[in-house]
């Protein structure tokens, strides 16, 4: 039996409620286990927060004493189709992973075996890969993130990759240096997609769209990747001139949200396109690090080291934790791309 994509028919992420309750308030069904939501943030010297609510959040290092950056946690299955979290830790050993991040003690480590490297980005394919980013190399799972094998053939010269997304049917893109990657054979072989833009400080699919937030003065939406090593015709998106972009999340439907590299929020309605910062508060005084959402709460996490949640789609936020660090990325337990059924 596989992953349930279907109820009576319906797409899983179109059913708005099940026996008259509201699915924002139902637990998620990914393959054999049954979810309760889920928040978790990671940020500098080990932290590790979660939340079942994005209300209430609970805070501690991982393991005690650590000092290295957390820079990023992804939400997927390990090899027996039950949850599985995964934490880039940017030292060495290169990742954490726990089935339950309520419980501080249930983090193991992974060290990448023949590297010098640290990892920066971990994200899962929704079909059972995990790809984790070390350096300008990546690394590559097929068994849940039990083990890892390198793949040596990445495009020379891409520069640091800090930044993963997929489509889940085994399309990636990776940023982060002067060359934009894509991988259309579930990142076994990678090849340009969009080059000569600078830095790549994120991308996202959702929606049937992928965007890419740059650190210069334009951002990029595409539609599809084509299936060979040509590059592909990325278009420039509207509304963020000379914004330098960092944090991104799908929100519902067409509704986007992403942050300039300091404390100013965008949102899109038409599937990033255009974008605007009207009608908008800004949740921090330091630097949006983080945004995720569920649909309908989206939480951001900062350099002021406080969780905010907003329910409004960013026209107001309220203050949820303060941390003893900067919080780098927070993530909801829903397989990614929401939208695939």
């Amino acid at each position: 039996m596989g992953t349930i994509r279907k109820i009576n028919g319906a797409c899983r992420d179109n059913i708005m409620a099940v026996n008259g309750i509201a699915k924002a308030s139902t637990s998620n069904r990914e393959g054999f286990f049954l979810l309760s939501p889920l928040w978790v943030g990671v940020g500098r010297d080990g932290r590790v927060m979660y939340s079942p609510d994005a209300i209430n959040w609970v805070e501690y290092e991982s393991p005690p004493g650590e000092s290295s950056d957390y820079w990023d946690v992804s939400f997927g299955k390990d090899s027996s189709n039950n949850q599985r979290w995964i934490v880039a830790t940017n030292t060495s050993p290169e990742i954490r992973y726990s089935a339950d991040p309520a419980v501080s003690n249930s983090w193991s480590s992974i060290d990448f075996s023949g590297t010098n490297d640290v990892t920066r980005v971990v994200e899962y394919g929704a079909n059972g890969t995990w790809i984790a980013a070390t350096g300008d190399d990546v690394f590559r799972s097929t068994d849940g993130g039990d083990t890892w094998t390198k793949i040596t053939d990445v495009v020379s010269g891409a520069g640091l990759n800090i930044c993963l997304a997929t489509d889940g049917i085994g399309n990636w893109v990776m940023g982060g240096g002067v060359k934009v990657l894509k991988s259309t054979d579930d990142g076994l072989n990678w090849y340009v997609t969009l080059q000569s833009v600078g830095q790549t400080n994120g991308v996202e699919y959702n929606n049937g769209i992928w965007f890419r937030a740059g650190n210069g003065s334009t951002s990029h939406r595409i539609a599809s990747l084509t299936d060979n090593n040509s590059v592909d015709n990325w278009s420039s998106v509207t509304g963020l001139s000379n914004s330098a972009l960092w944090a991104i999340c799908h929100i519902d439907g067409d509704t986007w949200m992403t942050a300039n590299k300091g404390n100013t929020l965008y949102i899109s309605t038409d599937n990033c396109a255009s974008w605007t910062n009207a009608g908008l508060a800004s949740p921090s005084s330091g630097q949006i690090m983080g945004l995720a959402s569920d649909g309908t709460t989206v939480v951001s996490v900062g350099k002021d080291n406080k969780v905010n949640t907003s329910t409004d789609n960013g026209q107001s936020w309220t203050t949820r934790f303060t941390s003893a660090v900067d919080l780098l990325v927070v993530e909801y337990n829903k397989v990614k791309p929401f939208n695939k059924c």
